[in-house]
């Protein structure tokens, strides 16, 4: 059985990653933006390290608040950005990410 504190760590996952893809996709529509989407990039930004990223997007750790705000922070956007791909992610996205990493 799935607990709610995994599902939020999934959706935490799930939602860094978007922010992530977005960023990816902004950065070849502007050149000078200051969105991040590389691991090494995100890290550097946040001051953390890069394994602490890695994990965190990987879904190995569940970040502490301070870690996940660095994070999104690090990327270039904001905690409300960040809430609202959060708030979007479905039980179907759920079942996918369970099923592509069980």
């Amino acid at each position: 059985m799935i607990t709610e504190e995994n599902i939020y760590k999934i959706k935490i996952i799930l939602s860094l990653k978007k922010l992530l893809e977005k960023g990816k996709n902004l950065q070849k529509e502007f050149k000078d933006n200051k969105i991040v989407y590389s691991y090494h990039g995100v890290a550097s930004n946040a001051l953390l390290r890069k394994a602490t990223v890695n994990d965190t997007l990987n879904g190995n750790t569940m970040p502490k608040a301070v870690t996940l705000i660095s994070i999104v922070e690090g990327m270039g956007f904001t905690m409300t950005d960040f809430s609202k791909e959060f708030d979007t992610i479905s039980e179907e996205e759920i079942k996918l990410y369970l099923q592509d990493h069980s």
